[in-house]
């Protein structure tokens, strides 16, 4: 899946969130942390609804299979997040190892919230490879909108 006009040329695909290899810019770094919060959401109502449909009887069991449920979500969840995280510090000239400064109790959020979404990234290549391009005159020059 591609959406180069949406993003002002960032590619947004799946290998974004299973390699940490490259660059991605702040628009596609938010796009990613809004599919990996919608599809959390969405496999956790899913397998509710599966387990609430399956029948099993013993609460014990049902309650066991949905901490299972919950614990393989989470860290499928953390898992695409370290990859997106990282591939958006490479864009600031930054290790991946920034991500355990994420860790650290209110400073690590705050710290990862305005460095990786809001802050733009480093101009030209890096040792992360080359920047992301960017389409000059945006979305609304492809939509005659330019000037309006």
């Amino acid at each position: 899946m591609e959406a180069h006009w949406l993003l002002g040329g960032d590619d947004v695909n799946l290998q974004m969130f299973t390699s940490v290899d490259g660059r991605i810019g702040r628009q596609a770094w938010w796009l990613a942390q809004i599919v990996i919060c919608i599809a959390a959401i969405a496999a956790m109502f899913a397998g509710g609804a599966l387990l609430a449909l399956s029948g099993v009887d013993n609460y014990a069991a049902g309650f066991s299979l949905m901490h299972m449920l919950v614990i393989l979500i989470i860290a499928a969840s953390f898992y695409f997040g370290f990859t997106v995280n990282t591939e958006r510090w490479h864009d600031h000239g930054r290790s991946g190892w920034w991500n355990l400064a994420l860790f650290v109790p209110v400073v690590g959020p705050l710290l990862g919230l305005v460095m990786l979404g809001y802050l733009a990234s480093e101009e030209g290549d890096n040792r992360f490879g080359p920047p992301v391009l960017r389409f000059v005159g945006g979305g609304a020059a492809r939509f005659g909108r330019a000037g309006q």
